[in-house]
């Protein structure tokens, strides 16, 4: 597998557009600096009280319920430590980053902004270095490009990469080969990092990060083209270091993968990730599945289940609903259903499932 990054990008005040940088510096048990710092609370939920547990992205301003915050711009310069925002407008405004007077900036927003009932729109910064993320695991995102180019031709839309607002933007993988590096350690430059699933899009896509435009259902857009709502990839950043643009991916370990583990609240169901899979078929011409990484097997279960069948790598069709013929197990998944007629065997397919029809999965 060759992949380089091709764009590195922070978001230090969320909801704001992106800032692009040619270098970056990673922690552990943390992400780029300053990603995701600051946010300006809307007022329309209690204003987070400590930089524990998780807050609801109701308690913050977001793009897609305020889409003139495309206009806003923040830049960080850590030599003179300030936070330095630019308004629609072409206003200025700045704060200290670790700490000092944000009157300023929070007099900006609020010129802008209507603030909800529960109080005004003040900037709320983190003490600690993990940032304003939806999950506390979390560090970094990866998004292929070659999965965006991919949404584009499929949709006849042009797409920006940046309306998934991803850190990583990396060339030389094939459209959805991402998610085969679930579970793996993987290094780019100095930074060692922990691949741990798939990101699961919300509606926040739909915001065009330039101009706020929600006319556009990303989401909409993933479910019909590809069967799934996953585009790019979560990690954990394990030994920190600096990063470049053109850094190449290489593999450290791979180790037996358990999704099924212990993962934060809100995470998707492992049993309806996107992940490679190799075709067997018989002699008789019956079609069966293994996984196409033996640290990753199958979870079994019982004839009847249900698996999917999404485009990418070999399969380029629209994507199908199969049925498990008998049961399965780790090393294998026997299916039947339509379009099985078209696969080779050897070849490689994305895949989700299996889901036992009665856990109300499926």
């Amino acid at each position: 597998m060759t992949a380089r990054v091709e764009y590195i990008y922070r978001y230090p005040v969320k909801g704001f557009r992106a800032e692009r940088l040619k270098r970056g510096v990673l922690a552990a048990g943390a992400g780029l600096a300053w990603d995701r710092a600051f946010a300006f609370t809307s007022g329309n939920q209690p204003p987070p009280q400590d930089d524990t547990g998780w807050t609801q992205a109701r308690s913050f301003i977001q793009m897609t319920v305020y889409p003139q915050l495309a206009g806003f711009s923040a830049e960080v310069d850590e030599t003179d430590d300030v936070l330095h925002i630019r308004s629609v407008d072409e206003q200025t405004a700045s704060t200290g980053l670790s700490s000092g007077d944000d009157a300023a900036v929070n007099q900006m927003m609020n010129r802008h902004f209507t603030p909800g009932p529960l109080g005004p729109i003040q900037l709320h910064r983190l003490a600690n270095a993990h940032g304003h993320w939806d999950f506390t695991d979390t560090g970094i995102s990866i998004i292929n490009l070659a999965t965006v180019e991919w949404l584009e031709w499929v949709s006849g839309l042009t797409l920006s990469h940046l309306r998934f607002r991803g850190n990583l933007y990396v060339s030389g993988l094939e459209p959805f080969e991402e998610f085969s590096l679930a579970g793996k350690t993987i290094r780019f430059g100095s930074v060692v990092m922990k691949v741990l699933r798939p990101a699961l899009r919300c509606a926040a896509t739909a915001a065009d990060p330039w101009s706020g435009d929600t006319s556009i259902d990303v989401v909409n857009i993933l479910r019909t083209y590809t069967g799934h709502a996953f585009c790019g990839m979560y990690a954990a950043v394990l030994s920190g270091g600096e990063l470049f643009e053109d850094d190449h991916l290489r593999e450290v370990e791979a180790e037996l993968f358990n999704p099924a583990g212990i993962m934060p609240e809100r995470t998707p169901d492992p049993m309806l990730w996107p992940r490679p899979a190799l075709v067997q078929r018989a002699a008789n011409g019956s079609v069966s599945f293994k996984p196409d990484d033996a640290g990753w097997p199958f979870m079994p279960a019982n004839a009847g289940a249900r698996a999917t069948l999404h485009p990418g790598l070999d399969y380029t069709r629209e994507p199908v609903r199969l049925t498990l013929s008998e049961r399965g197990n780790h090393e294998v998944m026997p299916v039947s259903g339509e379009a099985l007629e078209e696969l080779v065997d050897g070849s490689r397919v994305i895949l989700s499932g299996p889901v036992e029809r009665r856990s109300g999965r499926a």
